[in-house]
């Protein structure tokens, strides 16, 4: 069994032993809530001022989140650390997924709560979170100075919370068409492992996943202005204008940014990389060859009849088209 499996399995409560055995059986696991928690205004503002105070002064850090893993967070890290003014990867934190574990927050709150159950109107289900986050930040800002910090992480799980938990953080989040997802994930990760998803639990994710992205964008339910949608597609075309989007959302002057470096950016986890270690992970020159983009093409029409009828309507309202 993989050992991250592994790793949450041990962790796991009883709670999540159900979506656990649904993941071993090879079936969704995954629910829209576990994307888009409600989060009450009151909640909101407590949350916010949680994480403000607990971060203090200092640039607005920024976060980098991704639909799910092989979506292209590196892709957008590599993209921002090339500017002068960001500190990428402080304190070695090579992936941040502190959103992605809010849950554990909450339990954390009830086992402490449940040794003095009267301190349970004192403590919000998410406010541990909030003050962990916050100094966290404020710690990883110490070793980057005037920068500010890029932190990444491939999951948009509890995404609802995010403009509170990283309040005054600048967040941008990687939306990829989930067809090419699902490819660059089932040529990743090992076949023979337990741990790996089926192609309909990929399916699955994505759309929970993508549907909780579009309501954060403008017009959305869930928008938030800290927030940024930047489409995987759109980078990859070496087109300027989407960076200088992030960029100017970020507060990153661009006349200060490198626009030649990154037309020239390496490749790095490639699903096409044959080095299973870490090896992977390093920097590797493009070949001519490299189509990051489309390679669902290639599915049969009975695959892609299948991931439209799980994910078709998502796909659609993403802007991707349906083939």
């Amino acid at each position: 069994m993989a050992e991250g499996l592994k790793d949450q399995l041990r962790a796991a409560r009883v709670g999540d032993l159900g979506a656990y055995l649904r993941r071993l059986a090879g079936r969704p696991y995954l629910r829209q809530e576990d994307f888009a928690p409600s989060v009450s205004p009151d909640e909101a503002r407590r949350l916010e001022d949680l994480s403000l105070r607990a971060r203090g002064d200092g640039p607005a850090p920024i976060i980098v989140l991704g639909i799910m893993p092989r979506s292209g967070t590196n892709f957008v890290r590599d993209i921002l650390a090339l500017h002068p003014d960001t500190c990428a990867d402080p304190g070695n934190l090579y992936e941040f997924p502190l959103l992605h574990v809010a849950k554990h927050a909450a339990m954390f709150r009830r086992d402490y709560i449940q040794y003095f159950p009267r301190s349970a109107g004192s403590i919000g289900r998410w406010d541990l979170l909030a003050m962990l986050s916050g100094a966290w930040l404020r710690e990883l800002q110490r070793e980057a100075g005037d920068r500010q910090i890029v932190l990444k992480s491939p999951h948009v799980q509890n995404l609802t919370l995010a403009p509170y938990i990283f309040a005054g953080a600048k967040l941008i989040v990687c939306i990829r068409d989930g067809r090419d997802v699902v490819v660059s994930s089932m040529n990743t990760f090992d076949r023979f492992s337990l741990g790996r998803k089926t192609f309909d639990q990929l399916a699955t994710e994505w759309s929970l996943a993508a549907a909780a992205i579009l309501d954060c964008e403008p017009g959305g339910r869930t928008y938030h202005p800290s927030m940024m949608v930047v489409r995987y597609e759109e980078l990859q075309s070496g087109d300027t204008a989407p960076v200088e989007r992030m960029l100017a959302h970020s507060g990153l002057s661009a006349q200060r940014y490198d626009f030649d470096a990154f037309r020239a950016l390496p490749v790095r986890g490639s699903s096409r990389e044959t080095d299973l270690t870490d090896g992977r992970w390093a920097p590797h020159e493009k070949s001519e060859d490299f189509k990051p983009v489309g390679r669902w093409r290639s599915w049969s029409d009975k695959r892609l009849a299948r991931f439209n009828s799980i994910a078709g309507s998502v796909l659609e309202r993403a802007g991707y088209g349906l083939a």
